[in-house]
């Protein structure tokens, strides 16, 4: 009984699935589950995420979705014979994931008037930040930019050397306790702060859209401060596949991420249900999860300027 936190790299369900498959008591966070957001009396069981079948700006980040549903009662009903049960499901340790699971392991403090005004201030940072893929144009050396850098940096510094691709259970759940650990510091009012790292490099891309390689886990903001409003990011793995992320600012950039993800699966001939494929919300998203993408930059490069010629 409790809170207990199970993690599965790579595992990626349905709606369905999850019910079927997974204990009563149980919660989905932040894309193990890829679905909008849907709860179950019957279990109970209940999915948050904010990245497939959402409208990315209009709905909360995962760890917004958690607080205000600790703040509305969620362990009212998550609980056996008065006492709080929950099966946490994760299958990735990022900067949504770390508070979304802090805040259910310490809903009592949370719940009802209780929270504070440090705890209030890292949910809406992560609800402002995530929601935007990354992209809040956020003051890098600002104290809560330096401050949010600190807190999670042992997931960005995994992030930065490429081994989210590869990380198995254990490294995962030492960089999510180690990020709790962090914020359990920050909650105390001992939290830390660190220099942001905003480099990046462009190495190519097209009309009203860049290719780059974000060297410092910051790299984001700075982009949309440069008037770099829709990019490609890539990321080089060891096994000679590559990751990317494509995103713009918002629906008010003319970038088509989602007719980009539908074109993309089917020039790399990824069948449309495909567990890992070309995906992603209606502003960013990116190659598929875990195995990453065949192709080169240069030729992911000429696709997207070739889809883009074709669209005008």
């Amino acid at each position: 009984m409790g809170i207990n936190l199970f993690i599965e790299p790579g595992v990626s369900k349905n709606w369905d699935q999850f019910r079927t498959e997974n204990p009563p008591y149980s919660i989905a966070l932040d894309g193990y589950v890829h679905e909008a957001p849907c709860f179950d009396l019957n279990g109970p069981y209940i999915n948050f995420d904010h990245h497939d079948g959402v409208d990315r700006l209009s709905t909360r980040s995962t760890t917004g979705q958690v607080f205000l549903c600790i703040k509305a009662g969620l362990f009212k009903c998550f609980q056996k014979e008065g006492i709080p049960e929950a099966n946490v499901f994760v299958d990735d340790p990022d900067q949504d994931v770390c508070p979304a699971y802090w805040l259910l392991k310490n809903h009592e403090q949370i719940a009802g008037t209780k929270d504070g005004p440090l705890i209030i201030k890292l949910v809406q940072i992560t609800d402002l930040v995530d929601a935007t893929g990354g992209m809040y144009p956020l003051k890098m050396d600002s104290k809560l930019a330096r401050e949010r850098a600190w807190l999670f940096e042992p997931y960005t510094l995994a992030r930065l050397t490429g081994r989210l691709h590869q990380m198995d259970e254990p490294e995962m759940r030492k960089v999510i306790e180690m990020v709790c650990s962090r914020i359990d510091q920050y909650y105390a009012g001992k939290g830390k702060r660190i220099k942001t790292d905003t480099r990046y490099k462009i190495i190519g891309g097209g009309e009203n859209w860049k290719m780059v390689i974000e060297k410092g886990i910051d790299a984001r903001p700075r982009m949309i401060t440069d008037g770099i409003d829709a990019f490609v990011s890539v990321r080089e793995n060891t096994d000679g596949t590559y990751t990317y992320t494509l995103a713009r600012q918002s629906e008010f950039v003319l970038f088509p991420v989602n007719k980009l993800y539908e074109f993309l699966n089917s020039q790399e001939c990824i069948d449309v249900h495909a567990k890992f494929k070309w995906g992603g919300s209606n502003i960013i998203g990116g190659s598929p999860r875990r195995v990453g993408s065949k192709l080169k930059p240069t030729e992911l490069e000429q696709l997207i300027n070739q889809f883009l010629s074709a669209v005008k």
